[in-house]
């Protein structure tokens, strides 16, 4: 996560009447998205479908490039073309464009290390027919995008935790959330936690910027160090969550006693619900689907056929639905 900062805030920087787009996007379902897609090959073409993450190293990415493949193969017509852009390096992402609209590929699928140098791309792919797809977020003029919905997840997560504390009857509880205020576009994973603890009782004790391990065991110890009887933490992912989890076993905490929640559905994260104890749940991208929806949603621009524009769904990771949990851990097989 700490890694993806840079790119996702540039690249929701450029994103067009977010609040508006949520609203007119948020209904679209996966069926709808397959079924468009599904006739594709009908008409006898083939296509190439360019996907380029900023961050192509991470385990998470290469998992969803995976399942990118299995629905280009499932398709029948398509190839998938992946770069090698690491480390959000600049020159690597905009020498795999240039070379793919060189190529005349039919879509290009981008997370953008920076959105304004990769706006003449963006013209030049266009003007030669290239359709230019965003991950994350709508740029300007954009063919269209692959989502996911923060606000969802940040509700998920809560629901999860205020669930718990009426189960176990915590009264009073105190929570401590993370945040990333350098990324406001992010905010729906914080503020609609904070929102829902508030409209249950729940009193935020801290909130404090943490996207990784390091800072989420950090921020964690702290914390309980200030408020002992510490019942709730939520990380806004699940790499913060899985630090304030080390922190809880530093400190000698009760984990019987406490709820940790993520978001994202990272292996880590998805292991630690499986072991049981206080990692209890994450609000997880069904990272399948989210591959799948590369695929789909770039012929669908293609093709002119919408849409071209969703949200893969974000699902609750927990053990009350032991086969959800072990279908989501089986996405990082392989």
């Amino acid at each position: 996560m700490k890694k993806l900062t840079k790119s996702l805030a540039l690249t929701m920087a450029m994103a067009i009447g977010a609040g508006a787009q949520a609203a007119d996007i948020k209904d679209v379902t996966i069926d709808q998205i397959r079924a468009a897609a599904s006739d594709t090959c009908a008409d006898g073409k083939t296509y190439q479908v360019a996907y380029s993450h900023s961050v192509s190293e991470v385990a998470i990415v290469k998992q969803v490039r995976r399942f990118a493949d299995e629905r280009a193969a499932q398709l029948g017509c398509v190839t998938v073309l992946h770069d090698n852009t690491q480390a959000n390096n600049l020159e690597q992402q905009i020498n795999a464009i240039q070379g793919w609209i060189t190529l005349g590929v039919d879509a290009i699928v981008v997370l953008p290390v920076e959105p304004t140098a990769l706006q003449p791309l963006q013209r030049q792919a266009q003007a030669q027919g290239v359709k230019w797809l965003t991950y994350l977020g709508k740029m300007d003029g954009s063919d269209g995008f692959v989502g996911f919905d923060h606000a969802q997840s940040g509700q998920i997560i809560a629901q999860a935790a205020v669930d718990w504390a009426k189960a176990n009857d915590v009264t009073n509880a105190k929570a401590l959330v993370t945040t990333l205020t350098p990324l406001p576009s992010l905010s729906p994973r914080w503020t609609e936690v904070t929102r829902i603890f508030a409209e249950n009782g729940i009193t935020v004790v801290s909130e404090q910027d943490a996207a990784d391990q390091t800072n989420g065991l950090r921020v964690a110890e702290t914390v309980m160090q200030q408020h002992p009887g510490l019942d709730i933490i939520i990380g806004m992912a699940d790499d913060a969550a899985v630090g304030a989890l080390r922190a809880i076993r530093l400190t000698g905490a009760n984990p019987d006693t406490m709820f940790v929640g993520g978001q994202d559905g990272s292996l880590e994260g998805l292991s630690a619900v499986n072991d049981g104890g206080a990692y209890r749940a994450s609000a997880a991208i069904l990272i399948n689907e989210l591959g799948a929806n590369i695929v789909d949603l770039a012929l669908n621009a293609v093709r002119n056929v919408e849409p071209s524009f969703a949200y893969t769904p974000t699902v609750l990771a927990s053990k009350a639905d032991q086969p959800l949990l072990d279908k989501l851990l089986s996405n990082y097989a392989n």
